[in-house]
């Protein structure tokens, strides 16, 4: 899925739950923290992590809320490799977008996590990517706006966005593997790497 040098600007989609950050992990360590339950990493092989842990709808509501919170949000660790590799490609002239379906509401404490970690992008889209909450057209967009965005490339973890990014924008995915997305996820434009370190090798920096 490599890119040829153009002298456009190009711009990279990239995701930011466990894509850029710990999430799922911070999600275990809050339902074992608050509500003493155990799982671990590879139980999660669900995306929603309510079905993944067979939690009940109020359990699952108070845990998207308490990792919601923005000190929650501060405190998860990024991702090895991932901050490297973004820097990488800004140095070398593509735009950054951190394209998150985060609810409206956490727009500043992710803007303040991007600052903390010196996370290199050009803009920030919230896109109601799940149905979860109402796009106002203005800071959440919704998938069809998403459309109307143009990207040369994308990082997902999620298998619905990346099977959408692939069949309706035409756009090749770089797919972080992960317990979650490891079946029904099959695509010509979808290639799985285990690491950020595949993910800059699979896009090389253009040229200067």
């Amino acid at each position: 899925m490599s890119l040829s040098s153009e002298k456009a600007v190009q711009t990279i989609y990239v995701d930011m739950d466990d894509v850029l950050c710990q999430t799922a992990h911070h999600f275990l360590t809050i339902l074992e923290r608050d509500f003493g339950k155990q799982f671990s990493f590879e139980q999660l092989t669900d995306f929603d992590v309510g079905q993944a842990c067979a939690l009940t709808a109020e359990e699952r509501e108070e845990l998207y809320r308490v990792v919601h919170n923005g000190e929650e949000l501060l405190s998860i660790p990024p991702i090895e490799g991932a901050v490297n590799v973004l820097q990488q490609w800004s140095a070398a002239g593509y735009e950054i977008a951190i394209v998150t379906g985060r609810p409206p509401d956490t727009y500043e404490p992710s803007i303040e996590w991007l600052k903390r970690h010196a996370v290199p992008h050009d803009r920030i889209l919230i896109v109601d990517k799940y149905g979860r909450f109402a796009a106002d057209g203005t800071r959440c967009i919704s998938l069809d706006a998403l459309t109307k965005h143009r990207f040369c490339w994308a990082v997902e973890d999620s298998p619905i966005m990346a099977i959408y990014l692939a069949t309706q924008m035409k756009i090749p995915v770089a797919l972080l593997d992960r317990p979650w997305n490891r079946k029904d996820v099959n695509h010509d434009l979808v290639g799985r790497h285990s690491h950020w370190h595949e993910i800059a090798r699979a896009l090389p920096v253009k040229n200067s």
